[in-house]
């Protein structure tokens, strides 16, 4: 099972992709490509100097633009693609290091699964224990829930509203939100984060490559949820765990969602609100009336947000509108750069 990882870097953050990239080989990755998203000089000569050092199992790929998660993914996967040595791919972020057997355990995982027509259909998901959501999911046999009901504004439902405050008191009681099952070691989820997704290069003849227009954030949602809609499945494999050696922005446990668009970065806000917004646009909406009714909700919430932001608001709002009218791409305004 020959096995290349396609990696992802942009800035200043040779310090973290190298430690991804020595556990690669330490796990038996056969070859990695990573895709140089237009990073910072002081990166890019370190990764030049690593390269030099594996040029028989490192392919780089030097992009003088910054082409976003998206365009970065996108053209790893063509490269992993067209490599005659590269027969299963395993996306990773820079951040994502592979811990002990994570690999093999995804190798063993896949060689038991007996599943018609897998290598283009199936992906499978290393588990990253900051994502404590995507075990939730397996444990209560709930794949949506990585994904939203019908109808729910970034992943918020009127319905489930019940159900959030209790998991939020609960969290910030230090209490569990769920009971773990120590016997379920997988599981299904209807989406996933390019970050850990293993899979035949094959399933690429299913779902195709990343949408570019996305730029970034939602665009690993919008392209890992072809393989549910095409009928295939992601399984989790908590056994097979990466290390986020670099916290995500959107991953505190003493933020809410809430507080998170209404105080937020307003390039992050702009990219992942637009872009979910097209994405349920394209796949969760069958009721507007109820989708417009979740949408002033959660305003409303934000609204009542602690030490909210004039210009974390507008911007939210603005991206909502450029969603609905599908207007993606880069966006400049004044408050996105």
């Amino acid at each position: 099972m020959k096995t290349c990882a396609v990696i992802v870097t942009y800035g200043d953050r040779f310090h973290l992709l190298e430690q991804v990239m020595d556990a690669c080989y330490k796990e038996g990755v056969d070859k990695v490509i990573v895709v140089d998203n237009a990073s910072e000089q002081n990166s890019r000569d370190k990764l030049k100097e690593y390269e030099s050092k594996n040029q028989e199992r490192l392919k780089v790929i030097y992009l003088d633009e910054n082409t976003g998660s998206a365009g970065g993914y996108k053209r790893g996967l063509e490269e992993a693609y067209s490599c005659e040595n590269c027969e299963y791919i395993w996306l990773l972020d820079d951040d994502n290091q592979p811990q002990k057997d994570g690999l093999k355990v995804l190798k063993e995982f896949w060689d038991n699964l007996e599943q018609e027509n897998k290598k283009e259909k199936v992906s499978l998901l290393s588990y990253r224990p900051d994502r404590v959501q995507y075990k939730e999911a397996i444990m209560t046999y709930n794949p949506n829930l990585v994904l939203g009901r019908k109808n729910s504004f970034l992943g918020f439902h009127i319905l489930d509203l019940p159900i959030k405050v209790i998991r939020v008191i609960k969290r910030k009681m230090g209490m569990q939100t769920f009971t773990e099952n120590p016997n379920i070691k997988s599981g299904k989820v209807a989406v996933a984060p390019y970050g850990g997704m293993f899979f035949h290069k094959s399933l690429i003849d299913t779902i195709g490559y990343p949408r570019e227009e996305f730029f970034v954030y939602a665009d690993d949602h919008e392209w890992s949820y072809r393989v549910t809609k095409n009928g295939g499945d992601i399984y989790v494999v908590l056994d097979s765990v990466l290390e986020d050696i670099d916290t995500s922005w959107n991953v505190n446990k003493k933020e809410t969602v809430f507080s998170i668009f209404s105080k937020g970065n307003p390039f992050r806000i702009y990219y992942s609100t637009r872009n979910r917004v097209v994405f349920e646009k394209e796949n969760l909406i069958i009721n507007k009336s109820l989708y417009n009714l979740n949408i002033k909700i959660f305003k409303l919430f934000l609204n009542f947000s602690k030490d909210k932001s004039k210009q974390s608001l507008e911007t939210f709002n603005k991206a909502i509108k450029d969603g609905l009218n599908n207007r993606l791409g880069k966006i400049f305004w004044k408050y996105c750069i």
